[in-house]
């Protein structure tokens, strides 16, 4: 259920959509008698006692924080949602508990690398920006001891920063008609049972690596994604589709009509953006048509109330990622060696799977070029951690592998 849904079953939709076109008011003012009844502002005749003493404490909250934290006090009084007689007592934990789950992204305040979109007028529509995410899996991620795995054999290859684990609901107080699945990106390990999803060929060149360094070690090799730049997340259908969904839950018919009619020069198949199988088509084109229709977005809507393809990348950028240095490593997995290829990853953009189990986060800022030495003396790369882009181009067309050996863990102070 999304935040929409959710609102509409709770009885809020009208009241969601009068603090929207009031933003910047306390939200009980613009709620009506219903939402100030939810907020405990007035006394409503069906209310509990310990219910209406929940929605006092909720108050009258800053706009853009009142609707998600009366609902995060209903989650601890659940008789407070029950009380509404919109759902059930015992229903009424877990929809409280739903939108408790939505976290609320404000890139500008944490900061961003300017390169999401270098155009001096985006900075600031970035630095402007919020989003909503959905969160689906909250599992705490463990920080990894490299030390530990002294000695074992470990595969490279990139990856985007994209977010994995949830649902994009809305941006800039926008609700998403449908919502953005998030798939990732370097969490994706922890979001899957596999440990990596892309295309078969290089998956097919892991698995080898895998099978060549496990016969020679006799241990199944880490997996160790390397960070890309910001626009490397540009493949993925992920920011394409948060500009089609921002389109269709914000423009009005006829802006529609006129992006149907742009989009159909691009995709001839197109079947209007309020097609139920819209975002299905938009996957299954290929690349190069995507990001052309990213261009057409980007350069002929976007001020036209329509989404910046740099706020689009910053939609769906992991927040642990909106800044750190391109091959940055993140995240590390294990590949099991002895497994076949998965066929259906689940990935929109990446149908194909690595199999094996992500173990953790490293715990200090390397370079994937720190772990490779013998790549860094054959390239001449004099600084590992800043790379030319000559070398990062090297890394993007194959997987590379190595062996954590003590001299490296000891480079690394471990």
């Amino acid at each position: 259920m999304d935040l929409s849904q959710l609102l509409r079953a709770l009885g809020l939709q009208q009241a969601y959509q009068s603090y929207q076109q009031n933003i910047g008011q306390p939200f009980a003012n613009v709620a009506g008698p219903f939402g100030r009844g939810l907020l405990g502002l007035e006394r409503p005749e069906y209310g509990e006692e310990q219910a209406y003493r929940t929605g006092q404490a909720v108050g009258n909250m800053p706009a853009v924080s009142a609707p998600v934290g009366a609902f995060k006090a209903a989650m601890q009084a659940p008789e407070l949602l029950a009380a509404m007689g919109a759902i059930a007592p015992r229903g009424a934990k877990k929809v409280a508990e739903a939108i408790a789950g939505q976290q609320v992204n404000l890139p500008g305040a944490q900061g961003f690398d300017p390169r999401f979109d270098p155009r001096i007028k985006e900075q600031e529509r970035l630095a402007s920006l919020k989003t909503s995410v959905d969160v689906q899996n909250k599992t705490q991620v463990p920080t990894v001891d490299l030390a530990q795995y002294e000695g074992f054999p470990f595969i490279t290859s990139m990856s985007d920063r994209t977010a994995a684990g949830g649902l994009l609901t809305s941006i800039n107080d926008v609700l998403l008609k449908r919502p953005v699945p998030l798939q990732g990106g370097q969490d994706f390990m922890f979001n899957n049972p596999m440990v990596w999803a892309s295309a078969k060929q290089p998956v097919n060149q892991i698995l080898n690596q895998a099978a060549m360094l496990k016969e020679v070690t006799g241990k199944d090799p880490l997996f160790v994604p390397w960070r890309m730049a910001p626009t490397g997340g540009d493949f993925a259908t992920m920011t394409g589709e948060s500009m089609l969904s921002f389109a269709e839950s914000a423009f009005g018919k006829t802006q529609k009509k006129s992006l149907d009619k742009k989009i159909k020069e691009v995709l001839p198949d197109w079947p209007g953006i309020d097609a139920t199988n819209s975002m299905d088509v938009y996957r299954s084109a290929p690349d190069a048509k995507r990001k052309q229709l990213q261009n057409v977005l980007d350069v002929e809507f976007r001020d036209l109330g329509g989404l910046g393809i740099g706020e689009a990348r910053l939609s769906v950028t992991d927040p642990k990622q909106l800044q750190g240095f391109d091959t940055q490593i993140m995240n590390v997995g294990q590949v099991f060696a002895n497994q076949p290829m998965v066929q259906k990853s689940g990935h929109y953009s990446y149908p194909y799977g690595v199999p094996g189990e992500g173990i953790g986060r490293v715990g200090q800022d390397i370079g994937i070029f720190q772990l490779l030495p013998n790549v860094v003396k054959a390239r001449n790369i004099e600084n590992p951690r800043s790379p030319a882009a000559t070398d990062i181009r090297a890394l993007q067309m194959k997987p590379y592998a190595g062996i954590l050996t003590a001299d490296i863990l000891k480079q690394l102070g471990y």
